[in-house]
C-alpha cells in the first residue's frame, strides 16, 4: 500500500493548489479508466461511482459556490446536494473496471486551469451499519488518457463507540500498513467533529455533545501519477452513536456575530446553519471577525468548541459586562474543528471567539461553551 498519512483535512488543499494550467486541448477526447477491488482483492463489481469536480478559486469568486472540506459519498445519492458539481456517474463491470469518457473542456476550470476531481465508490451497508465502507481518489486530469490506481476498500471487521459524560472510546480493526487514522462524527451528513486517533482511542465526550450521529474512521495515502498526484481516502463503514456528554451550557443561548444585527444560530445544536457573510452597505465593513455568546448569568467556562472553523487560529475571551474583554485561551493551528481549553477556568457571563490576525469566522457551524 502507498505511504499513508492522516486525513484531518481532505480537499481544501487541492482547492488552493488548483491553479495549474490545463495541458489538455479543449476539443480533445479524454478517457479515464481504473478498477475497484474489495479489501480481499476480489473485484467490486456493479458499483456506482461518482466523478465530481471540485470548484476552483475562480468559480468560488465569481459564482459564489460554497466549498466544504469534503464532498464525501453524498454525491453518490440519487439526488445529490447542490455542492456536488457532478460530472458523470458510472458503474463498475463484473471485473470491477470502469471507463469514463469526457472532453477537454470537462477537465478545465476557470481561466483554463486544470480541474481537481473526486472519484468516489461505496459498498452497500450490511447488518447494523448506517452506511458501507467507501473509497475516494482526488486528482487532476492533465492528459487525454489517465488510469487511476486501483481503489481498494478498507472493510474493518468492527468499528465501535461507547462512552460516558467525560470520555468516548473508539475502536476498530486496523488497516494493513496503516499507522495514522482520523475519527469523524457526522449528523445528517454534516461533519461536526474530526480528529486524529488510533484504535482504542479515548476522546473528549464534549466533542460529540448529545448529538445523534454517525462515526466513521478514515485513513489516507498518496500515490504519484502522470502529471498529477493521486490522493486516496479509505473510510470505514458508519456506525450510529449518540453523544454522551449532554448539551453544552451555551445551548439555546443568544449569540451574536460582528456586523450582523440578527442573532446567529451557532448555539442551537443544529450544526447545519453556517455563519453567513452579510451584504455590506459600505464599500468595506467589519463582519464576522468575532462571535459572542451571552450565557444569561455568570457560568463556569473551561473550554470552547468551534465547529467547521474557517479562520485558522482562534482566541477565546470572556467578559462580565459584554464590553470589557479578557483573553483566556487560544488555538494556533488551522484545524476546522477546534477545542480551546482555558488554562485557568473562569466564571463569566459573556464568551467571545475571534479569528487571529483578522481572519473571519464565516462558515462556522456551531460554537459550544463548556464548564
Amino acid at each position: 500500500m502507498h505511504r499513508t498519512r492522516a486525513a484531518a483535512l481532505l480537499v481544501v488543499a487541492a482547492l488552493a493548489a488548483g491553479c495549474a494550467q490545463s495541458k489538455v486541448p479543449t476539443n480533445a477526447k479524454v478517457t479515464l479508466t481504473g478498477r475497484v477491488d474489495r479489501q480481499d482483492g476480489t473485484p467490486a463489481g456493479n458499483l456506482r461511482l461518482a466523478l465530481t469536480r471540485i470548484p476552483d478559486l475562480g468559480e468560488v469568486a465569481f459564482q459564489g459556490i460554497p466549498v466544504a472540506a469534503t464532498l464525501g459519498t453524498a454525491c453518490l445519492a440519487d439526488d445529490p446536494p447542490p455542492l456536488c458539481k457532478l460530472l458523470q456517474r458510472t458503474e463498475t463491470d463484473a471485473n470491477g473496471t470502469y471507463t469514463v469518457h469526457m472532453t477537454g473542456s470537462d477537465v478545465q476550470g476557470t481561466f483554463n486551469t486544470a480541474t481537481n476531481f473526486d472519484l468516489t465508490a461505496q459498498l452497500p451497508r450490511t447488518g447494523s451499519e448506517v452506511d458501507g465502507p467507501s473509497v475516494r481518489a482526488g486528482f487532476q486530469i492533465q492528459r487525454t488518457e489517465l488510469t487511476v490506481p486501483v481503489l481498494r476498500f478498507w472493510e474493518p471487521d468492527h468499528v465501535s463507540a461507547g462512552g460516558d459524560a467525560k470520555n468516548v472510546t473508539l475502536d476498530w480493526s486496523a488497516f494493513k500498513n496503516v499507522n495514522e487514522y482520523a475519527a469523524h462524527f457526522a449528523v445528517d451528513g454534516q461533519e461536526i467533529w474530526t480528529d486524529t486517533a488510533e484504535p482504542g482511542a479515548t476522546m473528549d465526550a464534549r466533542a460529540f455533545e448529545d448529538a445523534n450521529g454517525v462515526v466513521h474512521i478514515s485513513a489516507a495515502a498518496g500515490a504519484p501519477g502522470p502529471d498529477t498526484t493521486f490522493q486516496l481516502w479509505y473510510t470505514s463503514q458508519g456506525i450510529g452513536f449518540r453523544g454522551t456528554a449532554g448539551a453544552p451550557e451555551s445551548r439555546g443561548k443568544p449569540c451574536y456575530a460582528e456586523g450582523q444585527q440578527s442573532p446567529c444560530t451557532l448555539t442551537d445544536g443544529s450544526f447545519d446553519h453556517p455563519l453567513a457573510e452579510p451584504s455590506c452597505p459600505e464599500a468595506q465593513c467589519s463582519v464576522n471577525g468575532w462571535v459572542s455568546v451571552d450565557l444569561g448569568k455568570p457560568e463556569p467556562v473551561g473550554a470552547v468548541f468551534a465547529r467547521a472553523n474557517p479562520a485558522g487560529g482562534l482566541t477565546v475571551e470572556t467578559s462580565d459586562d459584554g464590553k470589557n474583554w479578557t483573553a483566556r485561551g487560544n488555538a494556533t493551528d488551522s484545524g476546522r474543528f477546534q477545542k480551546i481549553t482555558l488554562a485557568d477556568p473562569v466564571t463569566a457571563r459573556y464568551v467571545r471567539v475571534h479569528g487571529n490576525q483578522g481572519s473571519k469566522l464565516t462558515g462556522l457551524t456551531q460554537l459550544s461553551v463548556w464548564p
